[in-house]
């Protein structure tokens, strides 16, 4: 049976991160404090010895990928970035003031904004209530992101040996969406910035053993 370990990372901040914009498959920049970020995280990352790298293919985890590379004492093998790992896509509200797209996907709810919903029909109602909302009806829903995210466990499950330990930087919906199928409380609880969440992964499971890690990794 073959295990694999992957340590999955949110990219470190963006422009559109410092304005509260919502971020899916619209890219920006790091900020300077996210380029810190993800260095902060390959320190803390350094002395693990990763055999393989992937990420998304959105410049913003490219480039958290290569700084935290920068710290690393052992450089693992790069796999060519996969939209497979991409952020979950916000259609319409793609760019958007973040709280005052969750306003109006709630507004006919009688809530307000993405936590209430959450709290009240949890997350894939509530993805589902923005994926009605949105005019174009293009917003993923809750099982095409874990529909991603299975595939994704696929192409890395092929591309890698037994016991093979993956570093992959992606995008922090896609990965609170992952940790809600888990079972893990997300309310409240979205994944920082540079933070590390652990999958195992064997021929016929998906385990998350740790989500939103900032210190302490090990």
């Amino acid at each position: 049976m073959t295990e694999i370990t992957i340590y999955v990372v949110r990219h470190g901040e963006t422009l559109l991160n410092s304005f509260d914009r919502m971020q899916g498959w619209v890219d920006s920049d790091l900020t300077a404090k996210g380029r810190q970020q993800a260095l902060t995280t390959g320190k803390q990352l350094a002395n693990i010895p990763f055999d393989y790298v992937c990420s998304s293919d959105l410049n913003r985890a490219i480039d958290t990928r290569d700084l935290i590379l920068s710290q690393l004492t052992h450089q693992p093998k790069i796999i060519t970035p996969n939209a497979t790992f991409r952020e979950v896509f916000f259609g319409y509200y793609e760019g958007l003031n973040a709280p005052a797209a969750w306003q109006e996907v709630s507004q006919a709810t009688g809530y307000a904004g993405q936590e209430e919903l959450i709290s009240h029909f949890g997350f894939p109602k509530t993805r589902q209530l923005m994926h009605d909302a949105d005019p174009a009806h293009q917003a993923e829903t809750y099982d095409q992101v874990i529909a991603r995210w299975r595939h994704g466990f696929d192409v890395l499950h092929e591309a890698c040996p037994d016991k093979a330990t993956v570093l992959l930087i992606t995008h922090g919906t896609f990965i609170r969406t992952l940790a809600d199928h888990q079972g893990i409380d997300i309310l409240g609880n979205f994944p920082l910035n540079g933070s590390v969440s652990i999958v195992k992964e064997t021929n016929d499971s998906i385990k998350l053993v740790s989500y939103n890690q900032t210190t302490a990794i090990k």
